[in-house]
Protein backbone atom coordinates (compact mmCIF):
# COMPACT_ATOMS: atom_id res chain seq x y z
CA UNK A 1 0.00 0.00 0.00
CA UNK A 2 1.33 3.38 -0.94
CA UNK A 3 1.01 5.75 2.01
CA UNK A 4 1.63 8.80 -0.17
CA UNK A 5 -1.60 8.18 -2.15
CA UNK A 6 -4.00 7.61 0.74
CA UNK A 7 -4.84 11.23 1.53
CA UNK A 8 -5.22 12.41 -2.11
CA UNK A 9 -7.46 9.41 -2.84
CA UNK A 10 -9.45 10.12 0.33
CA UNK A 11 -9.82 13.81 -0.59
CA UNK A 12 -11.03 12.89 -4.08
CA UNK A 13 -13.56 10.33 -2.87
CA UNK A 14 -14.87 12.72 -0.20
CA UNK A 15 -15.21 15.50 -2.78
CA UNK A 16 -17.15 13.24 -5.16
CA UNK A 17 -19.35 11.96 -2.32
CA UNK A 18 -20.06 15.52 -1.17
CA UNK A 19 -21.03 16.52 -4.71
CA UNK A 20 -23.36 13.55 -5.05
CA UNK A 21 -24.89 14.12 -1.62
CA UNK A 22 -25.47 17.78 -2.38
CA UNK A 23 -26.73 17.39 -5.94
CA UNK A 24 -29.29 14.65 -5.28
CA UNK A 25 -32.14 16.38 -3.45
CA UNK A 26 -34.61 14.99 -0.98
CA UNK A 27 -38.05 14.99 -2.57
CA UNK A 28 -41.58 14.54 -1.31
CA UNK A 29 -41.57 10.96 -2.62
CA UNK A 30 -38.19 10.19 -1.01
CA UNK A 31 -37.77 12.62 1.93
CA UNK A 32 -34.20 11.74 3.02
CA UNK A 33 -30.80 12.60 1.61
CA UNK A 34 -28.48 9.84 0.47
CA UNK A 35 -25.53 9.55 2.87
CA UNK A 36 -22.65 9.15 0.43
CA UNK A 37 -20.21 10.82 2.83
CA UNK A 38 -21.07 8.32 5.56
CA UNK A 39 -20.45 5.49 3.09
CA UNK A 40 -16.98 6.86 2.29
CA UNK A 41 -16.20 7.23 6.00
CA UNK A 42 -17.31 3.62 6.61
CA UNK A 43 -15.21 2.37 3.71
CA UNK A 44 -12.21 4.18 5.15
CA UNK A 45 -12.94 2.72 8.60
CA UNK A 46 -12.84 -0.79 7.14
CA UNK A 47 -9.85 -0.42 4.82
CA UNK A 48 -7.53 2.32 6.05
CA UNK A 49 -5.13 2.74 8.96
CA UNK A 50 -6.45 4.49 12.05
CA UNK A 51 -5.16 7.96 11.28
CA UNK A 52 -6.56 7.98 7.73
CA UNK A 53 -9.91 6.53 8.83
CA UNK A 54 -10.33 9.11 11.58
CA UNK A 55 -9.39 11.87 9.15
CA UNK A 56 -12.07 10.56 6.80
CA UNK A 57 -14.62 10.53 9.62
CA UNK A 58 -13.87 14.13 10.61
CA UNK A 59 -13.86 15.44 7.03
CA UNK A 60 -16.99 13.52 6.03
CA UNK A 61 -18.78 14.70 9.16
CA UNK A 62 -17.74 18.30 8.66
CA UNK A 63 -18.88 18.25 5.04
CA UNK A 64 -22.19 16.65 6.03
CA UNK A 65 -22.77 19.33 8.65
CA UNK A 66 -21.87 22.11 6.22
CA UNK A 67 -24.05 20.76 3.41
CA UNK A 68 -27.01 19.98 5.68
CA UNK A 69 -26.96 23.12 7.80
CA UNK A 70 -26.37 21.12 10.97
CA UNK A 71 -24.55 22.44 14.05
CA UNK A 72 -20.77 21.93 14.03
CA UNK A 73 -19.50 18.61 15.41
CA UNK A 74 -22.88 16.87 15.11
CA UNK A 75 -21.91 14.39 12.40
CA UNK A 76 -18.13 14.20 13.08
CA UNK A 77 -18.84 12.96 16.62
CA UNK A 78 -21.30 10.39 15.28
CA UNK A 79 -18.86 9.15 12.64
CA UNK A 80 -16.03 8.87 15.17
CA UNK A 81 -18.27 6.78 17.46
CA UNK A 82 -19.31 4.75 14.43
CA UNK A 83 -15.63 4.23 13.58
CA UNK A 84 -15.07 2.65 17.00
CA UNK A 85 -18.07 0.38 16.59
CA UNK A 86 -16.99 -0.65 13.09
CA UNK A 87 -13.47 -1.48 14.26
CA UNK A 88 -14.88 -3.66 17.03
CA UNK A 89 -17.25 -5.41 14.63
CA UNK A 90 -14.47 -5.82 12.07
CA UNK A 91 -12.69 -8.16 14.45
CA UNK A 92 -15.79 -10.37 14.52
CA UNK A 93 -17.30 -10.45 11.04
CA UNK A 94 -17.07 -7.28 8.97
CA UNK A 95 -15.12 -7.03 5.72
CA UNK A 96 -14.91 -4.25 3.19
CA UNK A 97 -17.08 -6.10 0.68
CA UNK A 98 -19.90 -4.60 -1.33
CA UNK A 99 -22.67 -6.49 0.48
CA UNK A 100 -21.28 -5.74 3.95
CA UNK A 101 -20.80 -2.09 3.01
CA UNK A 102 -24.34 -1.80 1.71
CA UNK A 103 -25.87 -3.30 4.85
CA UNK A 104 -23.56 -1.39 7.18
CA UNK A 105 -24.35 1.93 5.53
CA UNK A 106 -28.09 1.19 5.71
CA UNK A 107 -27.84 0.64 9.47
CA UNK A 108 -25.57 3.67 9.85
CA UNK A 109 -28.01 5.87 7.90
CA UNK A 110 -30.85 5.01 10.28
CA UNK A 111 -28.62 5.56 13.31
CA UNK A 112 -27.34 8.84 11.86
CA UNK A 113 -30.89 10.09 11.32
CA UNK A 114 -31.76 9.27 14.95
CA UNK A 115 -28.52 10.88 16.19
CA UNK A 116 -29.23 14.05 14.22
CA UNK A 117 -32.80 14.28 15.55
CA UNK A 118 -31.55 13.84 19.13
CA UNK A 119 -28.75 16.36 18.56
CA UNK A 120 -31.27 18.94 17.36
CA UNK A 121 -33.30 18.45 20.59
CA UNK A 122 -36.25 17.07 18.68
CA UNK A 123 -36.51 13.99 20.87
CA UNK A 124 -39.93 14.91 22.27
CA UNK A 125 -41.63 14.28 18.92
CA UNK A 126 -39.20 11.61 17.70
CA UNK A 127 -41.63 8.72 17.53
CA UNK A 128 -44.49 10.31 15.66
CA UNK A 129 -45.90 8.51 12.65
CA UNK A 130 -44.30 11.00 10.25
CA UNK A 131 -40.85 10.60 11.83
CA UNK A 132 -41.13 6.80 11.78
CA UNK A 133 -42.05 6.96 8.10
CA UNK A 134 -38.96 9.07 7.37
CA UNK A 135 -36.84 6.70 9.47
CA UNK A 136 -38.09 3.87 7.29
CA UNK A 137 -36.86 5.71 4.19
CA UNK A 138 -33.34 5.97 5.62
CA UNK A 139 -32.71 2.23 5.21
CA UNK A 140 -33.14 2.05 1.40
CA UNK A 141 -31.37 5.41 1.07
CA UNK A 142 -28.46 4.02 3.08
CA UNK A 143 -28.41 0.84 1.01
CA UNK A 144 -28.24 2.81 -2.22
CA UNK A 145 -25.57 5.16 -0.89
CA UNK A 146 -23.59 2.26 0.60
CA UNK A 147 -23.62 0.28 -2.63
CA UNK A 148 -22.59 3.28 -4.72
CA UNK A 149 -20.05 4.52 -2.17
CA UNK A 150 -18.31 1.19 -1.61
CA UNK A 151 -18.27 0.41 -5.36
CA UNK A 152 -16.82 3.84 -6.16
CA UNK A 153 -14.22 3.73 -3.37
CA UNK A 154 -13.15 0.23 -4.40
CA UNK A 155 -12.80 1.33 -8.01
CA UNK A 156 -10.74 4.38 -7.05
CA UNK A 157 -8.52 2.23 -4.81
CA UNK A 158 -7.81 -0.12 -7.71
CA UNK A 159 -7.21 2.70 -10.18
CA UNK A 160 -4.88 4.56 -7.81
CA UNK A 161 -2.83 1.47 -6.96
CA UNK A 162 -3.79 1.29 -3.30
CA UNK A 163 -5.14 -2.21 -3.90
CA UNK A 164 -2.92 -4.42 -6.03
CA UNK A 165 -3.38 -7.98 -7.23
CA UNK A 166 -1.20 -10.29 -5.15
CA UNK A 167 -1.87 -13.77 -6.52
CA UNK A 168 -3.62 -15.55 -9.31
CA UNK A 169 -5.82 -18.55 -8.76
CA UNK A 170 -7.83 -20.30 -11.48
CA UNK A 171 -7.21 -17.42 -13.87
CA UNK A 172 -8.58 -14.81 -11.47
CA UNK A 173 -6.45 -12.07 -9.93
CA UNK A 174 -7.19 -11.81 -6.20
CA UNK A 175 -6.68 -8.42 -4.61
CA UNK A 176 -5.73 -7.66 -1.03
CA UNK A 177 -4.64 -4.54 0.76
CA UNK A 178 -1.58 -4.17 2.95
CA UNK A 179 -3.02 -2.94 6.24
Amino acid sequence: MRVDMQLPVLAFTLLMAALMQDLIPATAAFPVKLVFLTAVALYAALTRPVWVALTAAVWAGGLTDALGGLPPLCTPLFLMLLYGAVRLLQRVFLEAGLLQGTLLTAAAAAAQWLWTRLWLHDSAALFTLEHLKVLGYTVPAGMLAGFAGFAFCGLIDRLSGLVTPVKEGHGILWAETDR
